[in-house]
Parts: C-alpha cells; structure tokens; sequence
C-alpha cells in the first residue's frame, strides 16, 4: 500500500513504477501522430517539408505534394482520434472526439473533387491541378479540426495534466524531516 502524505491524508503514488506504460504509450500512440501531422501540414500546404527541399529542385510537382500532404494529415488526425478514444473519460469528450472523426472521414471522400487529373495516354502520364480556392478551404477546415482535436484531449490528461508531478527528491525530503521530527 502506497503511503500517506501526513500533511494532506492522500497517498503518495510514484509515476515511475515498472508497470505504467502510459508515457510511453502517449509518446508513441499520440505526440508521435501529433508531430506527423505538423510534417503533413506543411506538406499539405507548401508541397515540401522544408524552405530548402523547395529551393532543390525536385521531381514531384508541388501541387502532387500538397494533395498527398493533405491526404497523409487527414490520415495522421484520424489516427490521434482512433489512437485517444479509449482515453476520453470525462463526458461528452468521446462524442466531440467521434464527430471530428466523421467529419475528417466526409472530408476525406472528397478529396478527388479538390484537384483536376488529366491523363495523358500515349506518354502513360498524369497531370494534377490543385483547384486553389477549393483545396485551400478544406485545409483551412482541417487545421481547425485538429486545432478542436487537442481540446477533448487537453480535458483528458492526454496532453497537460493539472496534477502535480510526482518529485522523488521532494517525497525524500518530506520523509526525512518527518523522521526526524517524530521520530
């Protein structure tokens, strides 16, 4: 049994113990597709990871960057949904979760009517057309998705917790005064 902080009554309960895997899983399961779908956004919006890969020259041509950069961050975003469900404890949040889900999935079906493909029979080639006014607004619709995504997991604990962290100088130190002054 854990022990109590004689001041407060509570138990002391450490993080750090061989069986919580909940850091690791957050790590992996959600901040990894949380820093993917900054990597998508960008591609989804500039075609290119970085200032520099659009200074080099490339083959891929920039509006088949961006659509599969939006492609690939719908994706990531419906994965931090599916990867935090199980999470959502507190109420409504699992429903706020689930409609962002289902909007990214309508979204999702509507991706081929953002771009214009014309194929060309005798090369065996594709050209695709971003249609600017069109795709822009759906990104816009899906950086405000993920921005509504981080709030149900906010309230959750999944992202900051308003719990003080577990300080095992701190709890060394709280047990050595209380030794010594009593005993």
């Amino acid at each position: 049994m854990p022990p109590k902080d004689p001041s407060t009554g509570e138990k002391m309960i450490s993080e750090t113990g061989n069986w919580n895997v909940a850091s690791d899983f957050a790590r992996i399961k959600i901040m990894n597709p949380m820093d993917k779908c900054e990597f998508y956004k960008d591609l989804a919006m500039f075609g290119y990871e970085s200032i520099m890969e659009e200074l080099i020259y490339y083959q891929i041509p920039n509006d088949v960057g961006r659509y599969k950069g939006l492609r690939r961050y719908i994706e990531e975003l419906l994965k931090l949904c599916k990867n935090s469900k199980f999470a959502m404890k507190k109420q409504g949040t699992k429903d706020d979760l689930k409609n962002y889900e289902d909007k990214l999935k309508k979204i999702k079906d509507v991706l081929p009517s953002l771009v214009n493909v014309k194929n060309n029979q005798i090369s065996k080639s594709m050209e695709l057309k971003i249609i600017s006014d069109k795709f822009d607004k759906v990104l816009e619709i899906v950086i405000q998705i993920e921005s509504s995504i981080y709030f149900p997991l906010n309230q959750n604990h999944l992202i900051f917790t308003d719990k003080p962290e577990f300080d095992p100088h701190a709890y060394k130190k709280s047990m050595k005064e209380r030794m010594t002054h009593r005993g």
